[in-house]
């Protein structure tokens, strides 16, 4: 595989990355509290544009990233094939998880937000929104999305472990991949037990993997 192209796909991510750490901070300046499923519900309830393009541009991270990681299992396999064999395997699995969780929220949650507002149907659509709303953080779909990260998490460490023997700024890459994908590990591990500092692992992974894909990017786009 040519590492530009890599390259390429690894701008694509930051760039999508970049976009959503910018939505996340505006949203979450906007919202307002944030602490009661009521207020997450009037929030999420007013379907502005931000709330689609939030998660229509999640919905293509997931796809960017995908792509990096089975443009990282080409790369990776002469270094360490069974190993890059073992890391490919987790990641169609992380694709599919959080495509649902995503699209749920732009295809799902604006159905159930109208039967809302219908008396007979207010009872079941409350308690499916309260399952399927991503940022409502005692949700299903939010373990669900988190769940994704952390499939995600041991591609990262190994694909990382495998760059880290490579020259200065692959090392760094990997590095970074590696600690975004234990720390995304460590987040699930949380929100199992409980512990609301713990469960920030994803957000700190994101973080993380943002720093990476500049990495990433610099790297891969020298190459021929």
């Amino acid at each position: 595989m040519k590492t530009k192209l890599l390259g390429f796909i690894s701008l694509f991510c930051l760039i999508a990355t970049v976009l959503w750490l910018v939505l996340l901070i505006w949203g979450t300046a906007s919202a307002g509290p944030m602490e009661t499923f009521e207020q997450v519900l009037a929030h999420v309830a007013k379907l502005d544009a931000v709330f689609y393009l939030t998660y229509v541009n999640a919905a293509l991270i997931t796809l960017g990233a995908t792509m990096l990681f089975a443009g990282m299992y080409v790369y990776c396999k002469p270094l360490a094939s069974e190993w890059s064999v073992i890391a490919l395997v987790f990641v169609p699995v992380y694709s599919v998880l959080n495509l649902f969780a995503y699209l749920s929220q732009v295809l799902i949650v604006p159905r159930l937000l109208a039967l809302h507002q219908m008396t007979e149907y207010q009872v079941l659509s409350e308690f499916l929104l309260r399952q399927l709303i991503q940022q409502w953080p005692s949700s299903s779909m939010y373990a669900f999305n988190n769940l994704a990260y952390a499939v995600l998490g041991i591609p990262s460490i190994i694909f990382g472990a495998i760059l880290f023997k490579q020259d200065l700024w692959k090392r760094l890459a990997g590095s970074l991949l590696a600690l975004n994908g234990v720390t995304c590990i460590v987040g699930i591990v949380g929100i199992a037990l409980g512990n609301s500092l713990l469960s920030t692992g994803s957000l700190v992974g994101g973080v993380l993997f943002l720093f990476a894909l500049v990495a990433l990017s610099w790297t891969f786009l020298q190459g021929e």
